[in-house]
């Protein structure tokens, strides 16, 4: 019987774990190995295989607790059958934001490792998307776009891969634009205000759509 794990240990394997994902997300998966993961985590390669065994279970790990803890974050608290169409965006945005602020090596991680053709995580991505939810996603901008409170124009179905690349293309490319523009700005609160502005109100100069909730205060008669 193997020795029972002391609480040091739960932390020496969670530093491993965000270390590797941070040298996957820079390096991508296949560029990294097990020595890479070891000197950066000032341990022996032997500690990493003690934890994780194959490089398998190791992305395996990486994929449970880190990937499907964001995807959980995003869409557990939207209701998409039920929420005004406007505030599911918004909220998607948002949580969104939150996630790759806790998870700063996401963008590139998804940019190298889901996205791109041949990426190591693609699969496990596909076996878990929320699918449900993201059909409940484009059933609500659909009814949205057919009572016009929604541009007519969109598809529903194209409106939650905007809402990822705009989120996460500007974040995973942050590096190269500041060498071109060293004063370019890539914080949170600059990000985030773009890509609302960039879905409610688009590239035209008129004025910006009233939120739904405050247009009903607006019409609610004084007392």
């Amino acid at each position: 019987m193997g020795r029972r794990p002391h609480a040091q240990d739960f932390d020496a394997r969670e530093h491993l774990l965000d270390v590797a994902v941070g040298l996957f997300a820079e390096r991508g998966i296949a560029n990294t190995t097990v020595a890479q993961i070891a000197a950066a985590s000032g341990v022996t390669s032997a500690m990493v295989h003690y934890w994780f065994q194959t490089r398998e279970k190791l992305l395996d790990a990486l994929f449970e607790e880190k990937l499907l803890v964001a995807f959980d974050s995003v869409w557990q608290p939207a209701d998409p059958a039920h929420d005004d169409p406007l505030a599911l965006t918004q909220g998607i945005v948002a949580r969104l934001f939150d996630v790759t602020t806790r998870m700063p090596w996401l963008p590139s991680l998804w940019l190298r490792e889901v996205i791109n053709e041949g990426g190591l995580l693609r699969e496990r991505a596909l076996a878990h998307l929320p699918a449900h939810k993201l059909a409940g996603f484009a059933q609500n901008i659909a009814r949205g776009c057919a009572s016009g409170q929604l541009n007519a124009q969109l598809e529903p179905l194209l409106l939650f891969n905007s809402v990822l690349g705009l989120v996460m293309l500007p974040q995973a490319t942050a590096k190269i634009w500041q060498r071109l523009d060293p004063h370019a700005s890539f914080e949170r609160a600059t990000l985030e205000r773009h890509v609302v502005a960039l879905l409610t109100h688009g590239i035209s100069g008129g004025p910006a759509p009233t939120p739904p909730a405050a247009s009903r205060r607006a019409k609610r008669p004084a007392r």
